[in-house]
């Protein structure tokens, strides 16, 4: 993102049209291995994605090691499916012993924890809206949970009962 920022600086109106986020805020990566390697220093941001901390994920090594110090605390910026380990530790209590892992050892919340509402996700409501506006002859619905797209399917065959709407197998490859 910061390089695509900087890319596109001299194209768009700016208070400081010279500013290079890349040469400012000199951004490094680090690769899953290297986290538990990797210490962590004070007054920098980190940000990973997998907010919902799967087992063996960067964001989960590095939570491990933020966890027990009350000088550091996770930032939670989307959704997070509760019986992830993300989803256990956004809904622990302060103190809690938390198991992020079943290959390390519980650990006490001792950080604290924050949740903002910036997730990719959209509404069911703006997607039902974006494909009746768009008005598909095929429709495939691929992600959610059971009750989500049957929502969907019934919904849409009534809004759009001209399109066609496909519900595939996992795994199983569609012909369209």
């Amino acid at each position: 993102m910061t390089e695509i920022y900087d890319k596109l600086a001299p194209q768009t109106p700016r208070q400081h049209p010279q500013l290079q986020l890349l040469d400012a805020v000199a951004p490094f990566t680090m690769a899953g291995r290297a986290a538990d390697a990797t210490p962590l220093k004070g007054g920098r941001i980190y940000a990973l994605s997998s907010g919902m901390m799967t087992e063996k994920t960067l964001s989960n090594v590095f939570a491990r090691q933020v966890i027990s110090d009350r000088q550091h605390a996770l930032f939670f910026v989307g959704y997070a499916d509760p019986a992830s380990p993300g989803g256990r530790l956004r809904s622990a209590a302060p103190g809690e012993i938390v198991q992020l892992s079943p290959d390390v050892p519980a650990q006490p919340l001792s950080c604290e924890v924050e949740q903002f509402n910036f997730s990719a996700h959209a509404s069911r409501e703006s997607l039902r809206a974006y494909v009746n506006k768009v008005r598909p002859k095929k429709i495939v619905l691929v992600h959610g949970d059971t009750p989500a797209i049957e929502w969907f399917r019934t919904t849409l065959a009534g809004d759009l009962p001209q399109s066609e709407i496909l519900l595939p197998t996992p795994g199983v490859p569609l012909e369209l």
